[in-house]
């Protein structure tokens, strides 16, 4: 699997105006694609990162963003 980075980043306004993170992943291949965040999925990606700013987390590998994801959806197990 090849390597795929965080390439951007952007706070957007959610549903009922709750602040997410929109996180632009690029693959190896020149593909993009964007990701929400939750307020749990961006604090944990924030700290996986070690970021003080959002844009910290700019050039990190995507699988922080798989495992932010995760941290989120596993609230509700």
């Amino acid at each position: 699997m090849g390597a795929a980075t965080i390439i951007d980043v952007r706070v957007a306004a959610a549903h009922e105006g709750i602040a997410e993170l929109i996180v632009s992943i690029e693959y190896e291949n020149g593909g993009t694609t964007e990701v929400a965040l939750d307020q749990l999925a961006t604090s944990a990606l924030m700290d996986s990162c070690n970021a003080s700013s959002i844009e910290d987390v700019k050039g990190q590998p995507w699988d922080k963003v798989r495992d932010a994801l995760q941290v989120s959806y596993n609230r509700y197990q």
